[in-house]
């Protein structure tokens, strides 16, 4: 069950990242942090090693629990409301 409830949160914040990268009210400094420590983990150096068992799939772990951070300290700068304008999204994303 908690598997289950932790795959449902990160697929939301990978939907809720792009949304808030775009977003003008979200730091610039939080938008590049999160930027260079993605480039980290993708990159072909590959500081950190890879997990023996998981392989490639470190790296999507990675990212997925990067989009996590992401939306979790960028939602800070956004403000909630509750009535969601799509399904599954909790923050107001000013359209462009």
């Amino acid at each position: 069950m908690r598997l289950l409830r932790l795959l449902f949160a990160a697929k939301a914040a990978i939907f809720r990242t792009l949304p808030l990268v775009r977003d003008a009210r979200v730091p610039l400094s939080l938008k590049v942090v999160a930027a260079l420590i993605g480039l980290l983990i993708i990159s072909p150096l590959d500081l950190f090693g890879d997990i023996p068992v998981l392989g490639a799939l470190d790296d999507a772990a990675l990212l997925t629990l990067l989009c996590v951070w992401f939306v979790s300290h960028a939602a800070r700068h956004v403000e909630p409301v509750p009535a969601c304008r799509r399904l599954g999204s909790a923050l107001a994303v000013r359209q462009a």
